[in-house]
């Protein structure tokens, strides 16, 4: 990263992230499977508070916790009493399949609990706040790139009409499920315990905190673009793979 500020912050977006999890899933001993676990930050926070935790990732580190394998080959049984996903639901190709192995591996009783990208909240106030706060430098993160992609004619010309079109052009491409579908694939299996709105972009952006993006959110400056949920398998959430 580029300076030490957006460091913090992405510490700050991670730190929030553990703290919510934890709080969530209660006192230890309890078993997690966390899907997506990406580089184990999470997964290893888990460990240490007493967790007995399964980490799943395609690109997962090495260590005794972890496996290197998607939710849809994952093949150790269940029961778990709960299952984490952060940031890997908008990726994953076959949402309802994967769905559905997270409610098989659950316990009665058991949770499940998403932090999620909601790119399809990008709209023109949104994007237009979000540019206005990139790095000087240059640190080709995502957001960056998609900012200066979906700029017109290459600019940071105000009031751009197309910037949801450019942002579903983009989610297209990437292979990205919206928040509507992953809200409606989620609700199909498992009954809402909680749920809130979250700051998403501030981690990639120039002397921006999560304090002034929630600002921002509330004042109905822009929009929030990730969402918290937790929940419990439905009566009838149990089904075969697919």
């Amino acid at each position: 990263m580029a300076s030490s500020g957006r460091m913090g912050e992405a510490a700050t977006w991670q730190r929030r992230v553990e703290g919510f999890v934890l709080d969530q899933i209660g006192h230890s001993p309890a078993r997690v499977l966390e899907v997506g676990c990406g580089n184990g930050e999470l997964a290893v926070v888990l460990d240490r508070a007493g967790y007995s935790v399964t980490a799943i990732d395609p690109r997962a580190p090495e260590g005794q916790i972890f496996r290197r394998v998607g939710i849809e080959e994952f093949a150790e049984p269940g029961p778990f009493d709960h299952v984490v996903a952060i940031l890997s639901l908008h990726h994953v190709d076959n949402i309802g399949g994967a769905l559905n192995k997270m409610s098989n591996l659950l316990r009665s009783g058991g949770t499940l609990i998403v932090v999620e990208f909601a790119w399809d909240r990008i709209d023109v106030k949104t994007a237009e706040w979000a540019r206005a706060r990139l790095p000087a430098s240059g640190r080709h993160s995502w957001l960056e790139r998609w900012c200066r992609r979906s700029a017109p004619h290459g600019g940071d010309e105000p009031g751009h009409p197309h910037v949801e079109t450019h942002v579903s052009e983009w989610a297209n491409e990437e292979g990205l499920h919206p928040s509507a579908r992953m809200l409606e694939e989620i609700g199909r299996r498992f009954a809402r315990r909680s749920f809130a709105w979250w700051p998403y972009l501030y981690s990639d952006l120039d002397d921006t905190s999560q304090t002034d993006e929630l600002a921002a959110i509330e004042s109905g400056e822009i929009n929030a673009t990730s969402f918290c949920y937790v929940g419990a398998v439905a009566s009838e959430g149990r089904v075969s793979p697919r």
